[in-house]
């Protein structure tokens, strides 16, 4: 026997096959951003120090490439195989991962005035305002798809 619950989670899952398009979008964007960057990381680790606020430590960079790797594993999977549940873990690691990576950055610039790290506060701080938006438009959904199953 399902709970109500239950039944509506698998209805909503088997009906949304698509997330929304900010975060559709979004997910393009980090997919094709952390690409390109765990590729150089792994490459080229030294001309990714030589333009890192942090300076050169190649063996860093390589494992920043690494990790890159394995987080956009989760990504492509979140993107091509829609589930709620899922998403939201996902998208709150997105969430306090651009807080923290954005305030670490913001922190090195209010020590060092780079701008390198005030354009890396800013474009992770927008990242996250976007999945702020893109959960909310998701959560909205799910939950107009609860009133008409269940109305």
């Amino acid at each position: 026997y399902m709970s109500q619950i239950e039944y509506t989670r698998r209805f909503y899952n088997m009906k949304q096959q698509r997330m929304n398009l900010l975060l559709h979008i979004l997910f393009i964007l980090l997919m094709i951003a952390i690409s390109g960057a765990a590729v150089l990381q792994i490459c080229a680790p030294e001309y990714m120090g030589s333009h890192a606020a942090y300076g050169i430590s190649t063996g860093w960079q390589r494992e920043i490439g690494f990790w890159n790797i394995a987080v956009l594993v989760i990504l492509i999977t979140a993107y091509r195989h829609y589930n709620w549940i899922y998403l939201q873990s996902i998208l709150l690691a997105l969430i306090l991962g651009g807080i923290g990576i954005g305030t670490n950055h913001f922190i090195h610039y209010l020590q060092m005035h780079e701008t390198v790290n005030l354009v890396g506060a800013i474009e992770n701080y927008l990242l996250v305002i976007g999945w702020m938006i893109g959960w909310t438009i998701e959560k909205n959904n799910y939950n107009k798809t609860l009133l008409i199953t269940w109305g």
